[in-house]
């Protein structure tokens, strides 16, 4: 075996086997990549693994800057031109020496161009190059008008340490602390976030943005003002500003680069103050298309025969956050015309749809789904969608509906397909029901895109793909896209998200099983020879045509053995 101190110190970290090396380094000789990125791409190891051996090979600390929080102080000792120049970031500082982190740690120009800017000592740490730049997007975007702002802030109000509770009411109409929040909410929009999260420490304020399914830390203003803006959420969201020991849930609509966008409050109260969550309903910013959601080829036409018949059940299934709801809505635009009534149960209502009657449960008044699907009925309706099957007599409703000329849509909270089918066993819907009445059962995850500017192609060989994915996909080699991290992507390597879809339709054989009662394996077994795609087959799918990549596949769908 070729002797490689790279490959010795994963060895004796126990991280690999001598056979996994030698079988990396004939891999590498191959491709002509480095062994590090080839033991990656082989699934031995992670990048987290090499950066780390990688340190202790310069003698030089590894810091994964994504597990971090940098002290606001520690940033301001290099300007953000230098650390973008240079794809640097100040760590931390002890006496006179200011720990940096560096892509390439033994850059001797850099680290002495620092040492003549900053005038102390640089003691260089090892970081990944995606975490370097999401950390400078993330530690320098407060922009100079949020800056601005702040400074118009009284500056005896900051210094106090605090906002006292008299002077909360006083600087939350502020004409500054409107900005600030507003600066907030109109960039959470800009970046299509879809939530935005506004959370209290001792000492410090924390604002994340989810995009594309994952929070994202922006600059925050100084942490004495944030009871001022807590105060003015609650004022925009028409909520008790007096009270702060109680969870209080809001609604603000807001224009927005020249629209109108509604935003869901939810105020928790925590250790250290109250907690905001916003999650951004931004109804311009939804794509109501099924194919520029993911929906193609076989899979769509099977949904839009199911979705056209003129009665029965529809359901769709996955995790919370899974687009089940956009799904739905993308459905009922679809197939929406004057000449049939539409009516929907949700809870909340996201969306505004004209010409459709919605109805939001309110659970505290004994407005729940049942009692209003019982109420629908009486209001002679063609299409039915009700946002979610939580109990027995729901479900029960529901099932009788869809029996009796209606087009009934729902959601259900399983993992896959054939599950859903014996979720509604269990809650107690005979299985002579079920056959008589569902159309289709539809799951669906989310996957982020692949960013356009940064993605780069890799072929998984034979081996590699069973390894990683438990299949062989093309004996051949197959080839797959991973991403690097940009400034366009802000370092996340992803742009947007799509869906995957596993679509099961209903057939003699599969109702055979469910009289039965088969276990929902059984019935995935039936459903994928009948020619079901699963999901991860789904995912492999849009990995090939470059759209996503394994790794995401794989978080979200598992492998082939899953």
């Amino acid at each position: 075996m070729d002797k490689h101190p790279l490959g010795e110190m994963l060895i004796q970290e126990k991280l690999i086997t001598p056979a996994q090396l030698e079988k990396a380094i004939a891999e590498q000789k191959a491709s002509n990549k480095r062994l590090g990125h080839t033991l990656i791409d082989l699934g031995y190891i992670t990048e987290d693994d090499l950066l780390r051996i990688l340190g202790k090979q310069l003698d030089t600390p590894y810091i994964n800057l994504n597990d971090v929080i940098i002290d606001p102080e520690i940033i301001k000792l290099i300007p953000e031109d230098i650390c973008r120049r240079y794809k640097i970031l100040p760590y931390s500082q002890e006496d006179n020496s200011v720990y940096v982190a560096m892509i390439d740690p033994l850059d001797f120009r850099v680290i002495n161009d620092l040492k003549f800017l900053i005038h102390k000592e640089i003691k260089p740490m090892l970081a990944s190059a995606k975490a370097l730049a999401k950390s400078i997007s993330r530690y320098y975007g407060l922009t100079d008008e949020m800056r601005d702002m702040v400074k118009e802030i009284d500056n005896k109000l900051l210094d106090d340490g605090a906002c006292e509770s008299e002077k909360v009411n006083e600087i939350s109409d502020d004409a500054p602390i409107i900005k600030i929040v507003d600066l907030i909410i109109i960039n959470a929009v800009k970046e299509r976030a879809t939530d935005i999260h506004i959370e209290p420490f001792e000492k410090t304020m924390r604002i994340r943005y989810r995009k594309d399914g994952v929070l994202h830390e922006v600059p925050a203003p100084p942490f004495p003002i944030y009871p001022a803006m807590v105060s003015r959420v609650k004022i925009m969201s028409r909520l008790d500003i007096a009270e702060t020991r109680l969870p209080q849930d809001g609604r603000i609509t807001k224009k927005v680069t020249g629209r109108d966008i509604d935003f869901r409050v939810s105020i928790v109260p925590n250790q250290f103050g109250e907690r905001i969550v916003l999650r951004v309903l931004d109804r311009g910013a939804t794509v109501l298309d099924l194919e520029k959601l993911g929906m193609q080829g076989e899979d769509l036409v099977k949904f839009n025969e199911a979705i056209n018949k003129p009665y029965g059940m529809i359901l769709i299934s996955g995790p919370t956050g899974s687009g089940k709801t956009t799904t739905l809505y993308a459905a009922l635009n679809k197939i929406y015309n004057t000449g049939e009534n539409i009516m929907t149960i949700e809870d909340p209502i996201e969306y505004s749809f004209f010409g459709i009657g919605q109805v939001e449960v309110k659970e505290e008044i004994g407005l729940t789904f049942a009692k209003v699907l019982r109420s629908f009925l009486r209001h002679d309706p063609d299409i039915i969608l009700l946002g979610e099957m939580r109990d027995f007599e729901t479900a029960d409703i529901a099932v009788r509906a869809a029996l009796t000329g209606h087009l009934v849509f729902s959601t259900i909270h399983t993992n896959d397909a054939p599950s859903s089918v014996t979720r509604l066993i269990d809650m107690g819907i005979e299985p002579f029901l079920i056959n008589s009445c569902i159309v289709m059962v539809m799951s669906q995850r989310l996957v982020r895109k692949a960013c356009e500017h940064c993605k780069e192609d890799y072929i998984m060989t034979a081996d590699q793909q069973l390894a990683a994915l438990g299949i062989i996909i093309n004996k051949a080699g197959a080839k797959f896209y991973k991403t690097r991290g940009c400034e366009i992507c802000g370092g996340s390597g992803s742009r947007g998200r799509l869906a995957i879809y596993e679509i099961m339709v209903m057939d003699g054989e599969l109702k055979n099983m469910i009289a039965k009662r088969a276990e929902p394996h059984e019935l995935k077994a039936a459903a994928v020879k009948n020619g079901m795609r699963t999901l991860f087959q789904a995912g492999i799918d849009q990995a090939l045509k470059g759209m996503t990549t394994i790794d995401e596949i794989i978080k979200v769908a598992g492998t082939a053995n899953q």
